[in-house]
């Protein structure tokens, strides 16, 4: 395996050759293959299914990263990905062989959401359009267009879709038509600032200490994170994550993790940490410092679980004490996926990687043959778990269960 820390495992290949794909992959393309560790814990976590390239054109890119995602529709048996060329293909979710295909005029960098039972894709791109798209007509609904990247999936909440540029706006459309609701947003941070950006929570009003209508939280390059009223657009608290001796990298990037139990949303600063606020309020209740932070996800057990390019990948106790950590080689790591009680992430260098929820302990190395800069996706309906490496590869695992026979 790449790098000092896990030279002494003893591994062993357990995916030996790709599952029939029709023609999916083709001779050149390598084999991703999964090593666990062999100790009492190891699992049999993942089987790949099939392995597809999404590159539409043969030109090489000089752009390597890959940071599109993919949406899974099992009803009509497909599957939807995008890339850096701005094609959307939507392929058999059994094979991969592609149905149709849409062009875009962005570069697709974000997650697709779905909605199923409208027959419509939301589609963000990098130049800043947001698209509905019909999937029977294969063709746009409507699309919005604003002067800044689409980076985060959408969210769509009570006939409302929300979303947030690159230049610090969020927006609320009416789903069905796009027509504008409202808009907010802080001032452009003209500083340096870390690639990326905060997705939007939602959190609604069935309790009543949260206002009518709901909210949306979410952060901001300046450091601050946000809670704006859902329905009106108008900010409802403000507090700031940044350390307040810099002026450059305090981006609070991270998606924020709504835990109604706690009574708090956690946000993360890039320069000082993770924290755990007051829905209400948005006053601090705790806070654990790390270096890097990115988003925070939740696990069933309370667990919270987020990565840190800077310091490697974590898990919290709910209220912030540590519960393990694992250091990472050089690279960019994704927001973790948690898939039953194993956490995948993606590494922008060498690929994704497992480890057991409760223990850290690492369960596989995924190698597929270079990084993987998008967002690993899990399909509950299927249990597949799906990412797309930096050289434009869709790669479809099967999540599979039990422990393996001690050798």
């Amino acid at each position: 395996m790449r790098g000092t820390s896990y030279a002494s495992w003893r591994v062993r290949r357990l995916v030996v050759a790709l599952a029939a794909a029709g023609g999916a992959c083709g001779p050149s393309e390598p084999t991703p293959v999964i090593y666990p560790s062999t100790t009492e814990a190891a699992r049999r976590t993942l089987e790949l299914e099939f392995v597809r390239s999404l590159a539409v054109s043969p030109e090489p890119s000089l752009r390597p990263d890959e940071r599109g995602a993919v949406a899974s529709d099992p009803a009509r048996g497909l599957i939807y990905a995008g890339g850096r060329d701005g094609a959307l293909l939507a392929l058999e979710s059994d094979r991969g062989v592609v149905v149709w295909e849409h062009k875009f005029s962005g570069a697709i960098g974000s997650e697709p959401l779905l909605l199923a039972a409208e027959g419509v894709l939301l589609v963000g791109t990098a130049n800043g359009v947001l698209t509905a798209l019909d999937l029977e007509r294969r063709a746009p609904r409507w699309a919005y267009e604003t002067q800044g990247t689409i980076m985060n999936r959408p969210l769509v909440a009570e006939g409302v879709v929300y979303f947030a540029n690159s230049r610090d706006q969020v927006f609320a459309l009416d789903v069905r038509t796009g027509a504008w609701r409202w808009q907010y947003e802080q001032p452009f941070a003209k500083d340096f600032t870390v690639q990326g950006r905060a997705g939007l929570a939602y959190v609604d009003d069935i309790d009543p200490t949260i206002p009518e209508g709901g909210m949306i939280i979410t952060g901001f390059d300046s450091g601050k994170v946000v809670a704006i009223g859902a329905s009106s657009g108008e900010p409802l608290w403000i507090t700031s994550v940044a350390a307040t001796a810099e002026t450059t990298f305090i981006d609070a990037d991270g998606t924020p993790w709504v835990d109604r139990a706690q009574g708090v949303v956690v946000v993360s600063g890039h320069s000082t940490g993770v924290y755990g606020l007051g829905l209400v309020d948005g006053q601090q209740r705790w806070f654990r410092p790390v270096r890097g932070a990115s988003s925070v996800v939740g696990a069933a057990d309370g667990a919270l679980v987020f990565s840190s390019s800077l310091e490697g990948l974590f898990a919290l106790e709910p209220g912030g004490r540590l519960r393990w950590r694992q250091q990472h080689d050089p690279g960019v790591l994704s927001t973790p996926l948690i898939v039953d009680d194993v956490v995948y992430v993606g590494h922008s260098e060498s690929g994704l990687w497992g480890y057991d929820l409760n223990t850290g302990e690492l369960l596989a190395r995924l190698d597929v043959g270079s990084g993987v800069s998008g967002q690993p996706v899990y399909d509950p309906a299927t249990r597949r778990l799906f990412a797309i490496s930096n050289r434009a590869l869709l790669l479809v695992y099967r999540v599979v269960g039990g422990v393996l026979e001690r050798s």
